[in-house]
């Protein structure tokens, strides 16, 4: 999956985009960084074909129906209980066999006679993600899914997107946070309208020379 010189002018006429290009790995958690107002959401927004792609700019992604999004805020039904809501979201994959109390995770059973609008939203993102994963997609976008999240949640969401990844499936997402980064996740870092880095938690360290990311990411803020 490739984007190739994309740019992109806001209606305000600021430039988001100039001539960025990316390369996304199939076989790896794509982590895209940066500062806020750099165009995270709207880059996976261009992917997941919310708003329209430029064919000639992007590549190699799948169509609208293969892939599978999670936005930062997702408003669902609140008297749903959370049962409900993860067959509603079966359902609307296509999946018809029976779904059990059982196939919920250990995290999720306890609450699952519980309205979803009563969760905390902590518990509606790992009740929404766990939802999206179990969609049968080809490419699956998360935008800041450990954003708000205590370390333990953050760990479980990132749980279930490294999981994803390791079933064969392609994830791309975008964070804030680096404590569940894992060393064969790849980053991307997104300013100035081009992607400044792209590889390996390891390169980003040699580059920056240091062995903390968040030193690391604060370094490369600095120098773009």
């Amino acid at each position: 999956m490739e984007i190739e010189n994309f740019s992109y002018k806001l209606k305000t006429g600021r430039l988001l985009f100039q001539n960025l290009n990316a390369n996304f790995q199939d076989h790896q958690v794509n982590i895209i960084f940066g500062p806020n107002g750099t165009g995270k959401t709207t880059l996976l927004d261009f992917i997941a074909t919310v708003n329209q792609r430029d064919p000639t700019s992007f590549h190699q992604f799948p169509s609208f129906s293969r892939i599978a999004y999670q936005p930062q805020s997702v408003s669902f039904i609140y008297e749903a209980t959370v049962f409900d809501t993860l067959k509603m979201v079966m359902g609307m994959s296509g999946f018809r066999g029976k779904f059990k109390l059982t196939d919920l995770p250990a995290e999720l059973q306890p609450l699952a006679a519980t309205k979803y609008g009563e969760l905390s939203g902590g518990q509606r993102r790992l009740v929404m993600i766990d939802a999206v994963s179990r969609l049968d997609r080809d490419l699956y976008l998360f935008d800041e899914p450990e954003s708000g999240l205590d370390p333990k949640m953050a760990n479980l969401v990132m749980e279930r997107i490294h999981e994803l990844n390791q079933r064969g499936k392609k994830v791309i997402m975008t964070s804030h946070q680096f404590q569940n980064v894992g060393r064969n996740d790849y980053l991307l870092f997104l300013k100035a309208g081009k992607m400044q880095f792209s590889g390996s938690p390891t390169e980003f360290l040699k580059q920056a020379g240091t062995q903390n990311l968040v030193e690391a990411y604060i370094k490369q803020d600095q120098d773009f």
